[in-house]
C-alpha cells in the first residue's frame, strides 16, 4: 500500500489552527526515504507484513516527496536531503545512483546507504562521485532484525567511518539494541566514534530512537556531554520528548526530519514512558482500529501532529525565532556543509 492520502477538511482546519501562523518559511527535511518500485522489487510480502513501518510506506519517488511536502506545508519552501530505504533486500546501488541523479538535477542533498560488506574504496568512490553528504548505514544490513543486539561497528565498520572522517562527511545513525540511546553499549560506541573520528558529523536519528521520554532521559544522563552530536526529530511526536530535548540539548544541534513516507497517514500516538502505539485511520494490517470510526474521522496527519508538538514545545521552552528556524533548516545545512557559518 503506497497510495498516500490527500488533505481533508479536517487536515486543513488543523493546519490553519495550529501550524500556518507559526511554521517557518523554509524547511530542510533531513530524514526522508526516497526510492522507486524497482529498488525494492525483491522485497517479499512476508517482509512487508512483518514490519509496520515498511508496510506504512516503502516507495516514494523524489517528485512524489516534494508533492507531499507541498500538500502538507503549502506556505513553506521545502528541501529534502533524502536517502534510500535501507533494507537488506533492496537494490541499494541502484537506489544510490537514482539519488545521485536527483542531486545533479538540483533536487536533493542525499545520503548514500552502505552495506557493511562494501569496501572502503568502493564507498569512497561512490560518495565523492555522487556528491553525497554522507552515509546512511542501518542495523538491518547486518542483522535483519529491528532493535537487534549488535554493535554500531557491525553495520558501520571502522573503514567506513575513516572515509567519512577523511572527507568531513555526515552519518545518519539509527541506533541498534532495544534500549536505544539508553543502552550502555550504544553510549560507549557513540563516544568512541566521536573521539576516534572527530571530523565525521554524527547525526543520531529519531533522538536516538527515543519515541518515548524515558529513553531520552536515561540516554542523555548516560551520555553526559552531548557535544559533537546532532539529533534529528524524525518520527518523534511525543511532546514530552520535545520538552526534554529543547531544555537539555543545544537547539543548534537539533535537525528537523519527518521519516516520510512512513507517517504520511492520518493518525496519532498514545504513549507510556517506554512504549507507544500508533492509532491510524487507514486500513493497514497492523491497524486494529482501537478507536471508533467517528474518532478516526477526526485524525489529522501524523506529520501535522509532529509539527504541532515541535512548535508547541518551542513556545513552552521559549526558543527564539532564530533557534526555531535553525531547527527547521539552517542547522542541517550547516551540519552537512551546504552553507558556511560557525
Amino acid at each position: 500500500m503506497n497510495r498516500y492520502p490527500e488533505k481533508t477538511a479536517v487536515d486543513e482546519q488543523f493546519y490553519q489552527d495550529h501550524i500556518k501562523s507559526r511554521i517557518p518559511g523554509y524547511i530542510f527535511d533531513v530524514h526522508v526515504h526516497i526510492n522507486l518500485p524497482e529498488h525494492v522489487k525483491s522485497l517479499p510480502e512476508s517482509r512487508i507484513q512483518s514490519d509496520w513501518a515498511i508496510e506504512s510506506g516503502h516507495i516514494l519517488a523524489c517528485e512524489e516527496a516534494y508533492s507531499a511536502a507541498a500538500m502538507l506545508f503549502p506556505d513553506t519552501e521545502y528541501r529534502i536531503a533524502g536517502f534510500p530505504w535501507p533494507i537488506r533486500e533492496a537494490d541499494l546501488a541502484g537506489n544510490n545512483r537514482y539519488l545521485a541523479e536527483k542531486r545533479r538535477e538540483g533536487l536533493l542533498d542525499p545520503f548514500m546507504t552502505v552495506r557493511p560488506q562494501w569496501s572502503a574504496q568502493e564507498v569512497e568512490q561512490t560518495l565523492l562521485e555522487g556528491g553525497f553528504v554522507g552515509f546512511k548505514p542501518y542495523p538491518d544490513m547486518f542483522s535483519g532484525m529491528k532493535g537487534a543486539d549488535i554493535s554500531i561497528f557491525d553495520f558501520m565498520p571502522h573503514e567506513h567511518w575513516e572515509v567519512l572522517n577523511r572527507h568531513q562527511k555526515a552519518v545518519m545513525m539509527h541506533l541498534p539494541r532495544k534500549l536505544r540511546l539508553a543502552d550502555d553499549d550504544n553510549i560507549r560506541e557513540l563516544l568512541e566514534a566521536r573521539d576516534r573520528y572527530p571530523d565525521a558529523v554524527i547525526i543520531i536519528a529519531h533522538f536516538g530512537r527515543c519515541f518515548c521520554p524515558w529513553f531520552l532521559q536515561e540516554g542523555l544522563r548516560k551520555l553526559g556531554d552531548p557535544q559533537g552530536f546532532y539529533f534529528d526529530t524524525s518520527a518523534v511526536i511525543n511532546p514530552e520528548v520535545y520538552d526534554m530535548a529543547f531544555s537539555e540539548l543545544d537547539a543548534s544541534k537539533i535537525l528537523y526530519g519527518t521519516d516520510m513516507p512512513i507517517l504520511l497517514w492520518h493518525g496519532k500516538r498514545e504513549w507510556t514512558l517506554k512504549e507507544y502505539r500508533n492509532l491510524c485511520r487507514e486500513p493497514f494490517s497492523w491497524n486494529i482500529h482501537r478507536k471508533s470510526p467517528e474518532e478516526e474521522k477526526g485524525y489529522t496527519f501524523f506529520l501535522y501532529e509532529q509539527m504541532r508538538s515541535i512548535l508547541d514545545a518551542a513556545q513552552r521552552n521559549r526558543l527564539s525565532r532564530e533557534a526555531v528556524e535553525g531547527i527547521f533548516a539552517r542547522n542541517a545545512e550547516k551540519a552537512l556543509g551546504l552553507v558556511s557559518g560557525s
